[in-house]
């Protein structure tokens, strides 16, 4: 089944209501296969990911009262989102997280939100279009798609698998003997979503074409050999007085483009934070906690058995690798780490050893010589966090509190004497943003900066590593960038056009000596002491060459060169180059013929990605979305 096809639909499951069943082609299965088809298609459709952005609230609906941002997140052609429902998708995303024991941080909810409304968008989206075009699927065909092309998640089931592999017998046995109502979500899934959108994606496919010559370039980029020469003239040779533009140039530049340094509504705010560090107190329980451990292990207790229980490696959470680090060699590890290995006799247990991880107990359990000669330590440990207590946790809290209350009543900066607090000024904010320089992901005090006016201060505002109070200091209407803002952006932008325009001039005088045989590389190398050399290297296109990295320049000329064609000049990511093509392997149309069949789907399924975002970034675009998380996150 084609990868975009699956991106299209199989996620819009938990979107569907499932009321109502239109059909019961199949009762059911025993209870376990219930659990078990249910959560394989939840985890299947949870792994989905789709890319693509959409901007723009419509503010004049929103004045006219036309969309409440309280009762709707979103709306989308018409179509209301409820906040409870984009909710429910940003916690799907978040429960597979921790399903993989992943922390859960201000940037992975960050990233959640996001990911939920790619997904939430394109959903909409695309049951939109397929109901304008009115597809539809048939009971027979979600009969025949489940008897012979059944979805990757249910292929995937355990239950329906022998030695890891899907087993088709054992799958059709199951659809001929039902005995409850468990398949009537997938036979719903299956006709309100998977087919229509399998027929839709069919008929995007219809335009996509993939040449014989297409297959053959693919392979030649991929396969094919080629041996050159040549020399290499980089940005980097050109001095800073050649390159460098004036300020009269610079400033024609800032004016030409100004459409381009429109900025939005921008808010400069100060805070003062309280960082959520541990205490010397949380240091020292961890240090206690450590040497009771170190005595234990020195006494005799088995060092596994301590390792599985108290370790906080991550490495070892599943408490069955006894702390085992295995062979150490120098230079491998941290450096107070790896001098206590090193420093430490055969059986010996040393500790705790402070790192920028915590605190190490250390096993060496055995010291050899390698192949070279070189000392290995056969190691285990228990890594001890040094981490914030809830006690801590609460008194930088409440006197982060305190804080902003007498900021509040006294005045932000009397505040700030009192406390004896340093502050962090935070400039030109957008709307938009997610993090606070300095401060990291910090979305609330974003928000806080947008909702109120100057001179408010917040109450207690928090994230992973701060606890912070803000107040806002000044309010940027929307305008023109100031030119000392950008002017760095446009310089250094000047510059590298100058020393482009300095390097395609030097090379091409370099072409036309060595084309008149006036040179060659060996004698401009000779005299030319910042020009590379490029002898003899080979290497296919796909993977480029030593010197000159990968060029789709450099690709597309070679592809079209014979043996002894001089090529040039082509530009690098670094520079321009001048090439001579020294040899090039015979095409080898029996390993041609054998990859054929993969070179193909592989052009097709780029080709069909690259479609399909197209086609929906159209989509987004003639659509009309209103975009209210910004009242919420």
């Amino acid at each position: 089944m084609d990868d975009t096809f699956i991106n299209l639909g199989l996620f819009f499951f938990f979107n569907c209501t499932l009321e109502g069943y239109f059909m019961a082609l199949m009762t059911a299965m025993r209870e376990r296969m219930h659990i078990v088809l249910w959560v394989l298609l939840a985890m299947f459709l949870l792994s989905m990911t789709i890319g693509g952005l959409v901007g723009g609230a419509n503010i004049i609906d929103q004045l006219f009262g036309n969309i409440d941002p309280a009762t709707t997140i979103a709306q989308i052609n018409g179509e209301k989102i409820a906040p409870d429902r984009f909710n429910a998708l940003v916690n799907q995303q978040l429960e597979t997280l921790r399903s993989r024991n992943q922390k859960i941080t201000d940037n992975e909810i960050s990233r959640a939100r996001q990911t939920a409304w790619d997904n939430l968008l394109q959903d909409i989206l695309v049951s939109q279009e397929v109901e304008k075009l009115g597809i539809f699927a048939s009971n027979e065909e979600v009969l025949y798609f489940l008897e012979n092309s059944p979805p990757p998640f249910l292929k995937q089931n355990p239950s329906f698998q022998t030695d890891g592999g899907f087993d088709p017998k054992k799958f059709k046995e199951a659809l001929s003997s039902p005995q409850g109502d468990e398949w009537a979500p997938i036979e719903a899934f299956m006709k309100d979503t998977y087919i229509p959108n399998f027929k839709l994606q069919k008929m995007l496919d219809e335009s996509l074409i993939v040449t014989e010559s297409e297959m053959i370039n693919e392979f030649i980029k991929n396969n094919i050999n080629f041996v050159i020469d040549g020399i290499h003239l980089n940005y980097n040779t050109v001095s800073t007085k050649d390159s460098k533009p004036d300020e009269e140039k610079i400033l024609e530049q800032y004016k030409i483009r100004e459409n381009e340094f429109k900025h939005d509504e921008l808010r400069n705010i100060r805070s003062v934070s309280w960082e959520k560090n541990p205490s010397k107190s949380d240091s020292m329980n961890v240090i206690e906690k450590a040497n009771k451990i170190l005595k234990k292990a020195k006494s005799g207790a088995d060092f596994k058995i301590l390792a599985n229980k108290y370790t906080d490696d991550p490495g070892n959470l599943n408490g069955s690798k006894g702390g085992d680090l295995g062979w150490i060699k120098r230079d491998r590890m941290v450096k107070p780490f790896e001098e206590a290995v090193f420093s430490a006799s055969k059986n010996e247990i040393v500790g705790p050893i402070k790192s920028q991880f915590g605190y190490h107990i250390i096993f060496c359990r055995d010291i050899r010589n390698d192949k070279e000669g070189k000392k290995e330590v056969l190691t285990s440990h228990i890594l001890l966090k040094v981490e914030i207590s809830p006690s801590t946790l609460s008194d930088l809290k409440r006197e982060a509190v305190l804080f902003s209350y007498d900021a509040q009543d006294n005045g932000f900066d009397k505040s700030v004497e009192i406390y004896k607090k340093s502050i962090i000024n935070h400039d030109k904010i957008l709307q938009d943003d997610i993090s606070i320089a300095s401060l990291g992901p910090f979305r609330s005090a974003v928000r806080f900066a947008f909702e109120n006016e100057i001179n408010s201060v917040s109450d207690l505002l928090q994230n992973d590593k701060n606890f912070s109070v803000f107040i806002i200091d000044k309010i940027t209407k929307p305008g023109l960038k100031p030119y000392d803002d950008v002017k760095s952006q446009i310089e250094n932008e000047l510059k590298r056009e100058n020393e482009k325009a300095i390097v395609l001039d030097r090379i091409n005088n370099l072409l036309i000596k060595i084309s008149s045989s006036e040179s060659n590389f060996k004698k401009i190398q000779q005299t030319e002491s910042d020009i590379t050399s490029i002898e003899s290297e080979k290497g296919t296109l796909s993977r480029g060459f030593k010197g000159l990295g990968r060029s789709n320049f450099v690709s597309g000329a070679l592809m079209k060169s014979n043996i002894g064609d001089l090529v040039g000049p082509l530009e690098t990511r670094s520079g321009y180059t001048i090439l001579k093509i020294n040899g090039i392997e015979d095409f080898d149309s029996t390993l041609y013929a054998e990859k054929k069949g993969s070179i193909y789907q592989t052009i097709f399924n780029q080709k069909q990605n690259q479609f399909f975002k197209s086609w929906l970034d159209e989509l987004k675009e003639k659509s009309d979305i209103i975009d209210n998380r910004k009242f919420y996150f």
